[in-house]
């Protein structure tokens, strides 16, 4: 806005009183400076009602104050102006010019009442992620999920407003949901609360476990806790209630939800995996064809498919609903830790003990990259939203991004005090998530590697942070035994969890 460039008036008289008040010449360029300014701040003023003027002289005018504060600028510092002044206005200058980039105009209406609730400027190449920064910046309503709909359809995170059609001008729909937090400790209890400002202690439920908790997720509609404890036992409670639902069938030491939670899939003992059904925990299938432990079990994002990964080296591909094995995934030479897929299914990721992971293709079993660069076991990975990029954490203390089809390494983000806790890609892709051997964590630019956020407050080691479906929110756990929640836009605390009296293991959030 115009009042942003209100900061650089007061350096054009020091200036000229440093270079030389006697100097006609530099005092014509000073005046030429602050005409700029005063011509680019009469610019900034009109977009603040960017509809109202034409796209096209916009982004011709933008082009020509910008090029005429560069040239003046470029004068003053021939004439022997102060470089660390002229450094910080050039500075804005890009500022500026990153703002003048934007060429596309989104209006954002409430789904329900029409009412405008911001004005957002954007590049056609940013996701939904600009709309959602520009709605709570206008609101600061941080604790809800933000989903926006042009045309009918929903904007997806990962998606370009390019390629979902959202032009210079266009009207988005914004819908706001409610959510919950859900967070597990090593003191045998889980906790459910709804995210409010002032949210009053009977809105959260407090689950006692049979033990101290190693996992915690919620079903995908959000109504029941899945959680698995030391002793082997896996446990499916009423979100809402607390009460008990059933135990799973046989040793647990994982357990996750398909997507369609109609079953449940995890690691089990004596080398095999098992299926579970997610109504009544009875066992439909027992996965077999391991020689040693299953650390881990997944399913493809359809369900039609479960993935394991074993103490034996490999990683075996199933039918879900047969319990059929497809595809045995052979090439590491340690334990393998963990196993997902990519969100179109059509890729297998693993990690081992051997310091790689694979890329491996789900049709054929092919291993597709080798991702090699970590001189230590790695303890997890993920695929990008849109499968293009890869991120790994490993025991050598460092988090590396790497190109999913050619296997280079496009990033080394180290960690601090070498512990890798947790690391994760925003639901854009956008950013990266770290959690270290430190009390605060950090996002990344997922592109430069750049910290664009810390999050600072808790007292002891953060051990897990995950975005909210939106990426609009972080959820974190620490061994101080309080999870907190976190704005991912300026790295602000907006809600602490207190109550547990453990390290916390588990903390997400999820629609209420």
């Amino acid at each position: 806005s115009s009042g942003d460039l209100l900061w650089l008036r007061p350096l054009l008289p020091q200036q000229a009183t440093q270079l030389s008040a006697s100097s006609t010449e530099m005092a014509s360029t000073w005046s030429a400076l602050s005409n700029t300014m005063e011509l680019l701040s009469g610019l900034f003023s009109l977009e603040d009602s960017p509809t109202t003027l034409d796209p096209g002289r916009r982004q011709c005018d933008q082009g020509t104050y910008v090029e005429e504060l560069r040239r003046v600028i470029d004068k003053v510092e021939s004439e022997g102006a102060d470089s660390e002044a002229l450094d910080d206005i050039r500075q804005r200058l890009e500022e500026i010019e990153q703002e003048a980039s934007k060429g596309l105009a989104v209006t954002v209406r409430h789904a329900v009442s029409g009412e405008v609730v911001a004005v957002v400027r954007a590049r056609p190449t940013d996701t939904a992620a600009v709309l959602r920064e520009g709605v709570l910046r206008e609101t600061g309503d941080a604790l809800v999920a933000l989903r926006f709909i042009h045309g009918s359809k929903v904007l997806k995170d990962s998606e370009t407003l390019e390629e979902a059609g959202v032009q210079d001008g266009a009207s988005v729909l914004v819908i706001r949901s409610p959510l919950k937090c859900l967070t597990a400790s090593f003191d045998g209890t889980s906790r459910v609360c709804l995210l409010r400002e002032g949210s009053a202690p009977d809105d959260e439920v407090s689950i006692s476990e049979s033990g101290p908790v190693l996992s915690a997720v919620l079903s995908p509609c959000g109504g029941f806790v899945l959680a698995v404890c030391s002793g082997g036992d896996g446990s499916v409670r009423c979100a809402s209630t607390g009460e008990l639902e059933f135990y799973l069938q046989g040793w647990v030491s994982s357990a996750e939800y398909s997507s369609d939670g109609q079953f449940i899939a995890g690691a089990s003992d004596n080398g095999i995996a098992r299926i579970w059904c997610a109504k009544t925990g009875r066992c439909l299938h027992e996965l077999s064809g391991h020689a040693d432990d299953v650390k881990a079990a997944t399913f493809s994002p359809d369900s039609s498919l479960v993935a394991t990964a074993s103490c034996d080296g490999t990683a075996i591909v199933y039918e879900a609903a047969s319990g059929r094995p497809l595809l045995r995934l052979v090439g590491h030479v340690d334990v393998v830790r963990s196993v997902v897929f990519s969100q179109d299914g059509k890729w297998v990721l693993t990690t081992s003990m051997d310091a790689t992971a694979r890329i491996w293709c789900a049709a054929s079993g092919q291993c597709a990259q080798a991702l090699k660069g970590h001189t230590k076991a790695l303890s997890g990975a993920s695929f990008a939203p849109d499968g293009s990029r890869v991120l790994t954490a490993s025991f050598d203390g460092s988090v590396r991004v790497w190109d999913a089809m050619s296997g280079d390494c496009m990033l080394l983000l180290p960690a601090e005090n070498s512990v890798v806790n947790a690391a994760a890609f925003s639901p854009d892709g956008a950013s990266v998530l770290v959690a270290s051997a430190s009390e605060s964590f950090r996002l990344f630019c997922a592109s430069t590697g750049d910290c664009r956020v810390t999050f600072e407050g808790h007292e002891d080691w953060v051990r897990v942070a995950s975005f909210s479906p939106d990426g609009t929110l972080v959820a974190s756990g620490s061994y101080d035994g309080t999870a907190r929640i976190w704005s991912a836009l300026d790295g602000e605390c907006v809600q602490t969890l207190e109550g547990h009296g453990g390290a916390v293991v588990a903390a997400s959030i999820a629609a209420a």
